[in-house]
């Protein structure tokens, strides 16, 4: 009884748009463009159907009939990934506009060719206290090339990877017995819907991979920035722990953030350089 009352008003408000001027063809564009959109999505793709030519053609002449108020009701049905992949293409056109140069460089070599990475890494891997400047000068004497620092240091971020020290307990060891007394600590920047940056602080216990808390900031981080984001992500949180993991994130340098550290009386430790998985680990 109660689906056959929905359809009698329907049908009653279907008459009286159609007795309007210009409601029938109203009426026709809107089921025109409604039933199309039933044939676009029944396709047989897995993911999102593309437009074509057609279907563009088709929805633009329907639309120049429909009311603006039902037109809304009436929108070319998508996919969540098609609205994830459409705000994750404008995130990244945002960043190139930002961050890409004005001019076009002009033609020539990218970066270091292959002889010269091998090079700069077996350089490392016999002299491993060797630092950046010196494996420079040491290449440029060898081979006569005008390599900096900078060059050298992107090579071996990229193309070198210290074993691990034996040493010394594991990071499970180390757990077991820190337990309860271990937090990790990690800064990631996302993007709103509006494609306006946050910084996001998560606070995780290492013993029962429990999420303490979230930490939000809209804008520039600074140190007086990152300590509320840490007291906002530990609102909720009676103890404090002794331990506190982070990496070497230049945000972590703030003298502001180091007291805070100190007056809580917690101590931080760092993680394995060129290691990003071992601070969850």
């Amino acid at each position: 009884m109660r689906d056959l009352m929905i359809l009698l008003v329907h049908l009653i408000t279907t008459v009286l748009r159609v007795a309007r001027p210009g409601g029938l063809r109203s009426v026709v564009a809107e089921s025109v463009l409604i039933k199309h959109q039933l044939l676009i999505v029944n396709r047989s793709r897995r993911r999102a159907p593309n437009l074509r030519v057609w279907d563009r053609l088709i929805a633009g002449l329907c639309s120049l009939w429909i009311r603006p108020k039902r037109l809304l009701r009436s929108a070319i049905a998508f996919k969540p990934s098609t609205l994830l992949n459409f705000h994750r293409a404008l995130v990244h056109r945002k960043y190139r506009l930002l961050f890409s140069p004005k001019r076009r460089a002009k033609p020539g070599p990218k970066g270091p060719d292959a002889d010269m990475i091998r090079a700069v890494v077996e350089m490392k891997r016999r002299n491993p206290t060797w630092g950046c400047p010196r494996i420079a000068e040491q290449i440029n004497l060898a081979f006569g090339t005008f390599i900096n620092k900078d060059v050298v240091r992107r090579i071996l971020a990229l193309h070198y990877w210290q074993q691990p020290n034996d040493g010394g307990p594991s990071w499970l060891t180390f757990l077991g017995h820190m337990k309860d007394s271990l937090w990790s600590v990690d800064v990631f920047r996302c993007e709103s819907v509006l494609i306006r940056t946050y910084w996001v602080l998560i606070v995780m216990d290492q013993y029962t991979r429990r999420i303490i808390g979230f930490g939000i900031q809209s804008g520039v981080v600074d140190g007086l920035a990152l300590c509320r984001m840490f007291k906002q992500a530990i609102r909720s949180v009676a103890t404090l722990p002794k331990y506190l993991s982070s990496d070497h994130d230049p945000l972590y340098r703030f003298h502001q953030w180091q007291a805070n550290l100190r007056i809580l009386d917690v101590r931080e430790i760092k993680t394995v350089p060129y290691v990003p998985l071992s601070s969850v680990h």
